[in-house]
């Protein structure tokens, strides 16, 4: 643990250098919230049940969040740091492959969920002055699941997929396309919310939970059995 410790803060030396990254981390979450912010000032006036409506739509934000403020980070943990040729003295210090990706991973998840929380914080804030209050029922035990149980879950899995295809390709730009797959899982409450009209339960959330934390130890596994670091000392080109 120490090991990883020591590689997350100087990831997070090396991104604060980069100012597009970290302006980008910020904006992304402020915009969302924005929009969910937005989405419910335009209940105000309306009767509670079209206000709850709105609620639980603009609440889809915060599951979406945490998987897109990620992916960059994830994606430049690889092959940017490739083209920035300062992936190979990391590659040859002591640190497992195991250790280096989830070391990584810890270096986009912690500030993309912390971020969520954050921004969901100042949503409630501002849905509370904006409507009086917040709708009943709406802040029931399985949204407050899905922000503070799926978010963390749902990042870590924008991260690997993101890292798995940065590992496996030396073009950022084919990188970026392919790990836009990783936000299909915080879709999938939307989908479901969209076509019943009905807020998210209990059952989804505990099923999609359960899929998620299968997929990501399936995910590091497949993702560390894939990394070869001989290849990319001597031949990635």
């Amino acid at each position: 643990m120490g090991r990883i410790k020591l590689l997350v803060l100087k990831e997070w030396e090396e991104l604060r250098k980069i100012k597009m990254v970290l302006y980008g981390a910020l904006f992304l979450p402020l915009l969302m919230g924005g929009l969910a912010g937005f989405m419910v000032w335009q209940g105000q006036g309306l009767p509670p049940e079209a206000q709850a409506a709105l609620f639980n739509t603009a609440l889809m934000y915060f599951l979406i969040l945490p998987v897109m403020i990620p992916v960059t980070l994830a994606v430049y943990s690889i092959v940017g740091e490739k083209e920035q040729g300062t992936l190979e003295p990391l590659l040859a210090t002591p640190l497992t492959d195991w250790e280096l990706f989830l070391g990584k991973a810890l270096v986009a998840v912690l500030p993309a969920v912390l971020l969520t929380w954050g921004v969901f914080g100042l949503f409630l804030a501002a849905a509370h002055l904006m409507l009086g209050g917040i709708p009943a029922g709406v802040l029931s035990v399985p949204w407050l699941l899905s922000i503070f149980l799926l978010s963390p879950l749902l990042a870590l899995f924008g991260v690997l997929v993101s890292m798995l295809v940065s590992s496996r390709t030396s073009d950022p730009r084919a990188a970026y396309q392919f790990s836009g797959l990783a936000v299909v899982p915080s879709l999938v409450p939307l989908i479901v919310y969209s076509a019943r009209m009905t807020a998210v339960n209990l059952l989804l959330v505990l099923l999609e939970g359960g899929i998620l934390v299968l997929l990501n130890g399936g995910l590091l596994v497949l993702a560390v059995k894939l990394f070869r670091r001989e290849e990319i000392l001597t031949r990635w080109k």
